[in-house]
């Protein structure tokens, strides 16, 4: 480089580096924004960033810049002599001539490529190699001096910081999309925002809810007379449209119990409307089973009904487990007595008394027959959602 390279300039453009790598979390648009500083302030004719995969270790292309076209730049065109070095020794290599150069001189690559002007800096992080830093320029000998081996492994060491940070992030972003999978984005969200380091258990927190549970009539002998991988497949695409109708209304799956789907409305996020979204989601299913038992027909395979039941009243939310395994559950009288109207036989669509006087008579119910629910010393008004009675035999 020139001697507009002066320390005070260069000071300044890793000040401004620094502050535009801590502004993205992304990882492509970090090694975009180093390839494309590192090409204009070495005057490189083009550069390559390549990365070592920390599981298999090994090394592939992540962004390429200068003279090279898209598809060019996600393959290594320059010395992979001088990238296997840098990374495998840590240590930066500076050839003003790599044709002249007796330890790339006979390289493949850079007798192909006429290679003359090389730099190359690791990438280090945590005193680890994570790759390096490549440019280079076929066509000028001597165009890059020690010192500018020196420049270049300054912005990498800030380039490395700003690509563990965002590769954290991608890996926290994966595992948390992943957790979502298997627990419900609100209490995801909810044990995040609460938890701090040394955290193992959160308090229990009373909440006013409505409790659904599903159960499928019937269910014991059709996994009977189906095939394993059969069975499987049904469950998937019976409980991958019932959680779909769930998120939308805004509840919060609590757990499966084989066929069977116990969902909160509330909690962990209060609401509330939660005995509206409640029904709305109890009407939404039962329509969705009518809808997939026209292809279950259509494939000659057996229909199916299902009983829904609905209460409504405290629960205690919270964690419940060991320090080893925890579960977030709720307990309370709501959640044994949506189990207990959800078994009901033929099934339907059946809900206590509390949760009829919640939705402040906005749905039709006919009257149903009085059952002696969980905590009661007498019979309670049961109701039943007079449009969305189902009269399969019972199981």
């Amino acid at each position: 480089m020139a001697a507009d390279g002066d320390i005070h300039i260069r000071d300044h453009v890793l000040y401004e580096l620094a502050r535009d790598l801590s502004s993205s979390l992304e990882l492509d648009a970090v090694l975009r924004n180093v390839m494309d500083r590192v090409i204009s302030l070495m005057h490189a004719s083009r550069g390559f960033i390549v990365l070592v995969d920390p599981v298999t270790n090994e090394m592939s292309v992540k962004m390429g810049g200068g003279e090279t076209d898209t598809e060019k730049s996600r393959h290594f065109l320059g010395s992979k002599t001088v990238i296997d070095h840098v990374v495998k020794s840590g240590q930066a290599v500076v050839s003003t001539d790599a044709s002249l150069d007796d330890r790339f001189k006979g390289q493949q690559s850079v007798i192909l490529q006429n290679l003359r002007s090389i730099i190359a800096v690791p990438l280090v992080t945590k005193g680890k190699v994570i790759g390096a830093v490549y440019v280079d320029n076929p066509f000028r000998a001597a165009i890059f001096e020690e010192k500018d081996k020196e420049f270049l492994q300054a912005i990498s060491d800030l380039a490395a910081i700003a690509i563990d940070n965002a590769r954290q992030y991608e890996r926290s972003e994966f595992l948390r999309h992943l957790f979502e999978r298997y627990v419900n984005k609100q209490v995801t969200d909810y044990v995040l925002e609460r938890s701090v380091p040394g955290t193992v258990f959160l308090p229990g927190e009373r909440r006013e809810v409505t409790m659904l549970n599903s159960d499928i009539a019937g269910f014991s002998t059709l996994s009977q007379r189906m095939p394993a991988q059969e069975l499987v497949n049904f469950l998937n695409k019976y409980f991958g449209r019932m959680i779909d109708i769930v998120l939308i209304h805004g509840g919060n799956i609590d757990k499966f119990q084989g066929d069977g789907m116990l969902v909160v409305f509330g909690a962990p996020n209060p609401m509330d409307d939660h005995a509206e979204r409640a029904y709305e989601a109890a009407q939404a299913m039962v329509q969705e089973v009518d809808r997939l038992n026209g292809e279950l027909s259509g494939d000659g395979l057996p229909t199916i009904a299902i009983g829904i039941g609905l209460d409504t009243g405290e629960v205690v939310a919270g964690h419940v487990g060991s320090d080893k395994r925890l579960e977030f559950t709720l307990i309370g009288v709501p959640v044994n007595n949506s189990a207990y109207l959800s078994k009901v036989r033929p099934p339907r669509v059946l809900m206590s008394e509390a949760t009829r006087d919640a939705l402040q008579n906005k749905v039709s119910v006919v009257d149903y027959e009085p059952m002696l629910l969980k905590g009661a010393s007498e019979k309670q008004p049961i109701f039943q959602l007079e449009i969305l009675e189902v009269t399969t035999e019972s199981s």
